[in-house]
């Protein structure tokens, strides 16, 4: 069960997106590499960071995913990223 408050879930749904979309225009043959990983991660990571910014500033309802804020979401997949990216 996904516990999810405002536009929370967009710290699921925006990393997801940034990984269909790495393999999709640079994966070799529909198969992802390490590195596409990592590029997807830590971009998804910046702009889901970015947006949970800005919706905590805009307005007066919290946005998080299993109680952490979109924004805390966001640094979670960008340090995922750079682990992928250090053990490629």
């Amino acid at each position: 069960m996904i516990i999810t408050r405002g536009w929370g879930i967009l710290g699921l749904l925006i990393p997801i997106a940034g990984i269909l979309l790495g393999i999709t225009f640079y994966g070799v043959d529909g198969n992802a590499t390490l590195s596409i990983l990592a590029y997807s991660l830590i971009g998804s990571g910046s702009i889901t960071t970015l947006l949970g910014i800005v919706l905590q500033k805009k307005s007066l309802k919290k946005h998080d995913l299993y109680f952490l804020p979109l924004s805390v979401w966001g640094f979670i997949w960008i340090v995922a990223g750079v682990i992928a990216w250090i053990s490629i």
